[in-house]
């Protein structure tokens, strides 16, 4: 049964990390992922940028961001129809990525093609909700070359409010730091009551020191994953959690050999806590950077 717990605590705690600790969506990741391809385009080095987001393709052929990026690169080296194919590819990839709708109706708007222009910067607008002036630029200039002046001023109207907002949240940024105490922290937090509960269980009914190094070092592996910043007080809380739970709401046992076998069993699990936790924070800062 106890054995059972382990299993499913360990994969409710991967659904927990997989569904709710990360909230950026499958192409924010892969921007994150493929950072080294994104600077090397944004310094006009397209031919190692192709080389680059070439390979990723081959990977990842599903990948909005590297054909993307693929196809600014060959928009760079020149090879236009490359470039049409691999951002239209990009576009029907991911629907929400306002970049490769914006980057289409560029092409558009070089060939002269203002209404197609038009209608991939209206996506782009929509997609972006207010998160990038980009679009509104690029949108005011198509509803200039087509004449319409007032949709043409208030789309740039509405590029000078956005970055105007965004150069005061950087400032603010700048002043006010996060909380320490986030709802992710919080909720990370309630499910260390539990996989404390779950040691203090897994000490008092295993016949060896194996389960309870196990269970210890699993969930203190996934406090770091989720926290890798504020793993260290999820790991001193779980030790904390460990030993009141033992001692207040448990006896220990009259037998010698028991007690020998439930103190090594305690205090390693609350040692590989701490060592585990780090572990879990150190894969995901290292994730992150690739």
């Amino acid at each position: 049964m106890l054995e059972l717990l382990v299993v499913i605590t360990f994969f409710g705690y991967i659904y927990y990390l997989r569904n709710y600790a990360d909230l950026r969506t499958k192409s924010e990741k892969e921007e994150a992922a493929f950072a080294p391809g994104i600077t090397l385009c944004a310094n006009g080095q397209f031919e190692d940028a192709f080389l680059y987001f070439n390979a990723r393709v081959k990977e990842r052929p599903a990948s909005c961001i590297a054909h993307l990026y693929r196809g600014l690169a060959e928009k760079g080296r020149g090879d236009r129809g490359a470039a049409l194919a691999d951002i239209q590819t990009a576009v029907s990839l991911d629907d929400d990525v306002f970049r490769a709708h914006m980057e289409l109706g560029k092409l558009y708007l070089e060939d002269g093609k203002s209404e197609d222009a038009l209608s991939a910067f209206n996506k782009a607008v929509t997609a972006a909700q207010e998160s990038s002036p980009e679009p509104y630029h690029w949108r005011g200039k198509v509803y200039s070359i087509l004449g319409q002046g007032g949709e043409a001023t208030a789309d740039f109207l509405s590029e000078t409010r956005l970055l105007e907002k965004i150069k005061n949240n950087k400032s603010a940024a700048n002043v006010v730091k996060p909380p320490f105490l986030d709802k992710k922290l919080i909720i990370s937090a309630s499910m260390v009551f539990f996989t404390s509960a779950l040691v203090v269980a897994v000490v008092k009914d295993a016949e060896s020191i194996h389960l309870p190094y196990l269970v210890a070092v699993f969930s203190a592996i996934i406090i770091g994953f989720a926290e890798p910043y504020k793993g260290w007080l999820l790991a001193l809380m779980q030790c904390a959690l460990i030993l009141a739970g033992y001692f207040l709401f448990t006896s220990r046992p009259s037998n010698e050999a028991e007690r020998e076998l439930e103190n090594f069993s305690l205090y390693g699990s609350m040692i590989l806590t701490f060592v585990a936790s780090f572990l879990g924070g150190f894969m995901k800062r290292a994730l992150n950077m690739q």
